[in-house]
């Protein structure tokens, strides 16, 4: 099973407008953001050994894909913090990115081994679409960096998954029940949706075993809402070191991930300060 050693989680509310007056700026500020992330994550966990480190979207492909932002750059930027730099960037799979990213490292890494997840959130370009959406209300923006300890693929609880029809939070929903009528762990978290929304969750599963929805404090904060709401659980005592509960996540597109996770006895969690301009400023 996978065993989560940490979990934190940075708003980055904003990038100011002078942060964006040029992609190669942009780039520089991206990778800074999350090499700095990186570098505290593992600082905290005296350096361990890392085998595998990706970094995965929901809403930067745009920046990407029009050539604004540029990988190389942020790649460099990143370095200048720490050498543990993300093989690769990818929004392909949305809000369940980091479940399709654990399934590509379990296949690469049949033995087991230490992975680094960071999901980077920003809305780099300030887009409205992505600040407030009839799809999901408003959004919260910043970078989770995830660690885990990946065992032997074939002792890997972990499934991605693509819709079938155009139900897809509907088809999310049912496999999660499944999914935990056979599960190990206790609790599960959902995406994070505003009430109109959120009422597909109690048609669907069991309520005593639904981690809390957050959307009210957070707004729905993509592929984060997942870590976010580990972090809540563990500062609330309600998930303690060596329980297994169910990590999932769901795109509107129909992409959706279910693990098992165990908490690391030493688990380090926590929510980081904001990050302003002063501070982008210090880090750079």
């Amino acid at each position: 099973m996978l065993r989560l050693e940490g979990i934190h989680y940075r708003p980055v509310p904003h990038l100011p407008v002078a942060e964006r007056d040029s992609g190669e700026n942009a780039s520089r500020i991206v990778g800074d953001l999350i090499g700095a992330e990186i570098a505290q994550t593992m600082t905290a966990h005296d350096s361990p050994q890392v085998d595998f480190v990706m970094a995965v979207s929901t809403i930067m492909d745009m920046p990407f894909v029009s050539g604004y932002l540029s990988w190389p750059l942020i790649a460099a930027a990143i370095a200048r913090h720490t050498p543990l730099v993300p093989r690769g960037f990818t929004a392909s799979y949305e809000c369940a990115g980091w479940g399709f990213a654990l399934d590509y490292a379990r296949r690469r890494l049949p033995q087991g081994g230490r992975v680094l997840i960071v999901v980077a959130d920003l809305n780099v370009l300030d887009i409205s679409f992505w600040r407030k959406n009839d799809n999901w209300g408003p959004s919260g923006f910043g970078v989770s960096t995830v660690l885990l300890t990946l065992p032997p693929a074939d002792q890997v609880a972990l499934s991605v998954n693509v819709a079938k029809s155009v139900q897809g939070m509907g088809e999310y929903c049912a496999d999660l029940r499944k999914w935990l009528s056979t599960s190990e762990g206790g609790r599960a978290n959902v995406p994070f949706l505003p009430p109109e929304m959120a009422g597909i969750y109690s048609h669907f599963l069991p309520k005593d075993r639904m981690m809390r929805d957050l959307h009210g404090a957070w707004g729905h904060c993509f592929g984060s809402d997942t870590w976010i709401s580990f972090i809540d659980e563990i500062d609330r005592g309600d998930i303690v070191p060596g329980s297994v509960h169910c990590a999932t996540s769901a795109s509107l597109r129909g992409y959706w991930a279910l693990s098992d996770v165990v908490l690391d006895q030493a688990i380090l969690s926590g929510f980081r300060a904001p990050l302003d301009a002063a501070e982008r400023e210090d880090a750079a």
